[in-house]
């Protein structure tokens, strides 16, 4: 047992044995003043009814209070006549003091010992009038009685004690570990974490903080798992992507080291592999680090209002020589809008969305982007008359690395998909082979 299990176990039978002593104090040292107390009271009330059945010559309820009582009780007038009692002999009979045998004013409480026998008694003296003249109620119990009483209570509670006690331990080394297991389970978990194992899963489903903890815990080796998928899939896919232009860029700029002729044209070729080969790993660099961006949770929109159409020619003007050379003819309706996003972002995303129908259209087609005001939002397409995706292809679109049949770094409709995500927009892709596909999304209306 250590640390916070031996604190609590600790705590627990400090607390319980707090509490205990409390209860000895009161029911064990204070016991006798106590049930003396009780008993006082308890001869009191007899007295008082004893006398009102002696003013009422009630001979029968007298001997039953009597009984109850359990004390010897006289009842005598102030010339020592018995009225009552179960001592028919006189007061003195009973060893009380002569001067309680006298008329007096009050209840009084007397302790005395008896001068012959040698007992201590506890007696209620209770002056009353009898057929109008002074009469006394004299009601005594030995004290030997109460103290048996109390040392038969003690004897109980010494053995309620030990049973505590035998409680307070169990108890305190159960609660100890209750609360300590949750800390172990989320400990073993953070080495296994700590030592590589994501496939870990705490099972601990109180609702409480170490409930609360365990949870984040949880969502955090998701994301961790998540993040180190991503990871090796980064590092395969880079690596893979990578090695193809960076075979190329060798194995050309190698020709051109060994190629000593004036050949322009053919070292122009091999120039031009050199730089196209380099642009395409710059391209694949260019998107891992937006993707990885958009995915690290770091990344905040800055929303603010866009004229769609004047965004759409800032776009189109990029790919100007592209639509020029494969004759490409551009459809753009009802874009006069104003939508509210992220400029850079959404034009990233169109941009990855148009550079997608412009490869798909090799022998050229007819490229159309419209609007479509929608309550709210601003539903944008943009088609295309291009190969068309297979059906087999369409649920894998948006995710990362996925190529189909097309060149490129496989990147870009991730991207698309974490920047819409961002804007909470809906998105979709419908596509039809040989016939074309169009890409659709929403943005908020300005």
């Amino acid at each position: 047992m250590k640390g916070i299990r031996k604190k609590l176990f600790i705590s627990y039978l400090i607390i319980g044995l707090i509490i205990l002593s409390m209860f000895w104090l009161t029911q064990v040292v204070f016991i006798n003043k106590i049930y003396s107390y009780y008993k006082i009271n308890q001869l009191k009330n007899y007295s008082e009814k004893i006398v009102e059945a002696i003013n009422n010559n009630d001979e029968m309820l007298i001997s039953e209070l009597i009984d109850k009582s359990n004390a010897q009780v006289v009842a005598m007038t102030q010339n020592n006549i018995i009225i009552a009692g179960n001592n028919r002999g006189y007061g003195r009979g009973l060893g009380i003091p002569e001067v309680l045998l006298h008329p007096i004013n009050t209840v009084k409480v007397v302790k005395y010992e008896h001068p012959f026998l040698h007992i201590e008694y506890l007696s209620i003296v209770r002056p009353f009038l009898y057929n109008g003249k002074p009469a006394t109620l004299i009601m005594s119990i030995p004290i030997a009685a109460i103290n048996d009483s109390v040392n038969l209570f003690k004897q109980v509670f010494w053995r309620i004690f030990v049973v505590t006690i035998a409680a307070i331990l169990f108890v305190s080394i159960y609660m100890s570990k209750k609360f300590t297991r949750p800390i172990q389970i989320l400990k073993n978990a953070a080495h296994q974490i700590a030592s590589g194992n994501l496939d870990v899963k705490i099972n601990y489903k109180e609702d409480d903080e170490l409930g609360d903890l365990a949870k984040s815990m949880n969502t955090m080796v998701k994301q961790l798992s998540i993040t180190d998928k991503f990871r090796k899939d980064l590092i395969a896919n880079i690596s893979h992507d990578l090695k193809t232009p960076l075979g190329l860029i060798r194995g050309y700029s190698e020709m051109l080291l060994d190629y000593y002729g004036d050949d322009k044209e053919k070292r122009e070729k091999y120039l031009n592999t050199v730089i196209k080969e380099t642009e395409r790993m710059s391209k694949l660099v260019d998107d891992v680090l937006q993707l990885s961006k958009l995915q690290s949770g770091m990344v905040e929109i800055k929303e603010e209002p866009i004229d769609l159409e004047k965004l759409i020619f800032e776009t189109l003007d990029i790919f100007e020589i592209q639509i020029l050379e494969k004759n490409i003819e551009v459809k753009l309706n009802n874009l006069k809008l104003k939508v509210i996003a992220d400029r850079e972002m959404i034009k990233r995303a169109i941009i990855n969305i148009i550079s997608n129908a412009i490869a798909s259209m090799e022998n050229g087609g007819i490229l159309t982007i419209t609007a479509e005001p929608q309550d709210k939002e601003i539903l944008i397409k943009v088609s295309d008359t291009g190969c068309g995706i297979p059906q087999k292809d369409l649920e894998h679109i948006f995710d990362r690395y996925y190529k189909g049949n097309k060149s490129g770094t496989g990147l870009g409709l991730a991207i698309v998909k974490e920047i819409l995500t961002l804007h909470g927009s809906k998105y979709g892709i419908e596509s039809q082979e040989g016939v074309g596909t169009t890409f659709y999304f929403t943005l908020k209306a300005g």
